[in-house]
């Protein structure tokens, strides 16, 4: 049979678009098991990935969780947002130039998101998935700062594969616990680095130079990509012109780097291989170490920033202060969306994840035939 991979790619509240886009699969396939080998995620996609991975014999009761995670999360299930921890932080920060602070750097406390993580996401249940042979590898990658390496930690079906050592990415097995999540998704200057075996980690986003390595590596012949951003439409310059740069839109256009533009970049190498391997004969095909493979990237139909800042107003009071003094609500939708996680938003991406899949059901079938 045909080995199917699922990445998911990160993006904070936007993740909410990708449950939306794997309710609209399950329905059109109306499969028992989920129809992938292996599940990649990143930052928030490692969360969505791992509460897929639990429910492998189970496509819809995964499907059904994930939506009802999604449906009903605040804020204050993802980080400390009440005046007074946001207020504690700031003052933690500021005095840092003065007194040394264990840990600084970072605007939000993530203790709710690890107690969200403990609730959710069932370890035992993801290793007795993967011993059964359900799906066969977990992927959940993130970012060492002490190596300037992107780790890949994973767990595998079969005890002997094989490690990767590249430069800037390597593979770890690992039985995969909350720590692995709660580090894959701590958003650089926003979450606290995660210690795992005396090292520091951070958002798997940063420095990912080829998002689909893993799923390649675990010798898939198609992946599935679950992006969070509309494709790139260049605007016409002269109508941008003389507008304002805030701080909020700065680090808006660095997120948007960090999590999506090298997975554009990814698709479009392993599309530019497969180009070449057309080309070479058949007699040579069985000595390339390329195999063909197949991608289909699903990715909203609009501007997701520009949605969530119609939401603005549904921000914690004081979080919603300090985004608008780095000029949030009037230049970055985008900074707003990777940390709206408010059911207005996140169920108006739901619906849109939903919608645009259904959309694109011919391809789909085509894909999973």
């Amino acid at each position: 049979m045909t080995k199917i991979a699922l990445y998911l790619a990160g993006g904070g509240a936007r993740g909410s678009y990708q449950a939306g886009a794997l309710k609209a699969i399950h329905d059109l396939l109306n499969v028992k098991k989920i129809p992938f080998d292996t599940i990649s995620g990143v930052s928030v996609g490692s969360v969505n990935a791992a509460v897929l991975a639990q429910f492998a014999d189970d496509f819809s009761a995964g499907v059904s969780k994930l939506e009802q995670l999604w449906a009903d999360i605040h804020c204050d299930n993802i980080f400390s947002s009440s005046n007074y921890e946001l207020s504690k932080s700031v003052l933690r920060n500021l005095s840092h130039t003065v007194i040394k602070q264990r840990q600084s750097g970072y605007l939000l406390s993530t203790v709710p998101l690890q107690q969200f993580i403990n609730d959710n996401i069932n370890f035992e249940a993801i290793e007795a998935q993967i011993a059964a042979g359900h799906v066969k590898t977990l992927e959940i990658i993130s970012h060492c700062y002490e190596t300037q390496q992107t780790i890949s930690f994973y767990q595998h079906y079969q005890d002997a594969f094989e490690n990767w050592h590249y430069p800037r990415h390597i593979s770890q097995r690992a039985p995969l616990k909350m720590e692995h999540i709660l580090a894959s998704s701590a958003l650089p200057l926003f979450f606290p680095t995660v210690r795992i075996d005396d090292l520091h980690y951070g958002d798997g986003s940063m420095g990912l130079v080829f998002p689909l390595r893993g799923a390649i590596r675990f010798q898939v012949e198609k992946i599935l990509i679950l992006g969070t951003r509309q494709q790139f439409v260049p605007e016409d310059p002269e109508q941008l012109r003389n507008g304002e740069i805030g701080f909020a839109q700065i680090l808006g256009s660095m997120l948007n780097g960090l999590f999506l533009d090298n997975l554009d970049r990814d698709i479009e190498m392993v599309n530019r291989m497969n180009e070449i391997a057309k080309m070479i004969s058949m007699w040579n095909k069985r000595y390339s170490p390329w195999r063909p493979i197949e991608t289909l990237h699903l990715r909203p139909s609009v501007n997701v920033g520009l949605l969530a800042q119609d939401q603005y107003d549904t921000m914690p009071a004081l979080l919603r202060f300090l985004l608008n003094a780095l000029g949030a609500k009037s230049h970055s939708g985008d900074l707003l969306s990777f940390l709206l996680f408010e059911q207005g938003f996140t169920e108006m991406l739901f619906n849109l994840g939903y919608e645009d899949t259904l959309r694109e059901e011919a391809h789909i079938k085509e894909f999973f035939a």
